[in-house]
């Protein structure tokens, strides 16, 4: 396997690192025969020190990579030398968008037999069960499954139809299935219209679907015996947006869920209680951190321009030309600083703002593809570079020029990697940007097909690679 690395260029900060010390003059032959055996004990003491500190160094690393392990978006480790985790054929490939509970990944696959559902575990892919599931939704079905807590331990809730989770309607109805995650034993069904959109916070599952002609209802619901924890229903809306949906977009943020229509935007808390709504046409909606949220959309210039509202958490709006940034993963550090890509003079920029009252903290040029919080650093890719800066000051800790698009970030709790959305991933030292090992998927053994995308989409923890042939494989 290649490990080649790849052209860049590194722009540290000016923070003063450390003057470099005086150079010793080189020793004669008789002092050195006269102190070989002190030179040969220093020598070996060196040698220790180099040893113990590599030992602690090592395992702080270890122990700061352990410390990630519940932060969402943390990958698997990885290193140079990729292989083959597991492999999923064409009519599963669907599974890689769901998120799996308590580490089973549940896929479908339509027979001349029948649907099924087969539970995998997400580390190794070897399958766990196979339970043969009613109706059948038809071949080539997408499936779409969403873990729920619950006290007894998780569930997970499937669905499947020709665009299930999508905006498009194909069908009259939509069948729900709640399984056990590590025997397949279906525990309760549903059947909703294909109207309704599904989303989960906690432990309730939410349904979003028609009230009646001009309003809408959202359900929250035990998975299991379908006991109501809440309902909220909107008032009469009527929609002057361009855009259609056929579903409502049902969005889990922080403290709750976004029910949105076009035109409308409802953010309802975990209780059930609307705490903001927004009437305008900011057609996508999403969380931002420090409970903002972010409505969006093109503003028809032809340009790639966007008209935006941020909202805060007390509810104030601010109108912008923002577009969403996803921070992700984000474990948390600097909190109170919310983050989206936004535009200035013609030209790309991130925006840092105080999530207490919106005031911007600092704007810096580029336009960014993807972002990462890790540490108290919020790390940032481009199509021409990637940085760490600090999220309160905007100070920059590192920059680093590549000759690739940084299309994804991601990261182990080891390295910063990098995918440019074709077949290599690049690692680089998350404190300063060093490169430390690049590969190409094209070289793994065992791939046998031409790689049409790489990166780390989905939720299963693995570098995943989509293949020509419609499969797609876990890489390690």
């Amino acid at each position: 396997m290649s490990a080649a690395l790849r052209s860049v260029d590194l722009v540290e900060s000016d923070e003063f690192v450390g003057a470099p010390g005086p150079v010793a003059a080189v020793p004669s032959p008789p002092w050195l025969r006269r102190h070989v055996r002190a030179a040969v004990a220093v020598g070996a003491a060196v040698v220790v020190v180099v040893v113990g500190l590599q030992g602690v160094s090592d395992a702080r690393e270890r122990a700061q990579v352990a410390a990630l392990a519940s932060v969402p978006g943390i990958v698997r480790p990885l290193s140079s030398d990729l292989r083959v985790a597991w492999r999923l054929p064409a009519e599963q490939a669907s599974a890689v968008w769901s998120a799996p509970a308590q580490g089973v990944v549940v896929a479908g696959s339509s027979r001349q037999e029948g649907f099924r559902l087969i539970g995998r575990d997400e580390a190794t892919g070897a399958v766990l069960w196979t339970t043969p599931v009613v109706p059948t939704p038809g071949p080539g079905a997408w499936t779409w499954c969403l873990p729920v807590a619950r006290a007894g331990g998780d569930v997970t809730v499937c669905t499947a139809g020709s665009n299930s989770g999508l905006w498009e309607v194909t069908g009259p109805d939509r069948h729900l299935w709640v399984l056990e995650p590590h025997t397949g034993e279906v525990l309760a069904e549903r059947t909703l219209p294909m109207t309704a959109q599904l989303a989960v916070h906690g432990g309730d599952l939410l349904v979003a679907q028609p009230a009646d002609d001009d309003r809408w209802r959202l359900d929250a619901t035990d998975p299991v015996t379908g006991a109501s924890r809440w309902t909220f229903t909107t008032d009469p809306v009527t929609s002057t947006s361009t855009l259609m949906l056929d579903t409502p977009q049902l969005v889990d943020v922080d403290d709750g869920v976004l029910l949105v229509v076009p035109g409308h935007m409802w953010s309802v808390g975990a209780d059930g209680r609307l705490r903001t709504e927004v009437s305008n046409d900011g057609a996508w909606w999403t969380g931002l951190r420090g409970g903002a949220l972010l409505g969006f959309r093109q503003d028809g210039t032809g340009t790639g321009g966007y008209r935006s509202t941020v909202v805060l958490a007390d509810g104030t709006q601010l109108p912008g030309a923002d577009r969403d940034l996803d921070v992700s993963p984000d474990d948390g550090s600097a909190a109170d600083v919310v983050v989206t890509a936004g535009a200035a003079a013609g030209a790309g920029q991130v925006v840092a703002r105080s999530a207490d009252d919106g005031h911007v903290l600092w704007t810096a040029a580029g336009s960014p593809n993807a972002a990462m919080m890790l540490r108290g650093r919020l790390y940032l890719g481009s199509p021409e570079a990637i940085e760490a800066r600090d999220p309160r000051t905007g100070r920059l800790i590192w920059h680093r020029t590549l000759d690739h698009r940084a299309q994804q970030l991601a990261t182990d709790g080891r390295s910063l990697l990098v995918t440019s959305g074709s077949s290599t991933v690049d690692a680089y030292a998350i404190d300063d940007g060093t490169p430390r090992w690049s590969a190409s998927v094209a070289d793994v053994p065992g791939i046998g097909a031409s790689v049409v995308s790489l990166g780390f989409y989905g939720r299963t923890g693995h570098l995943l690679a989509s293949l020509e042939d419609g499969s797609v494989v876990a890489l390690r």
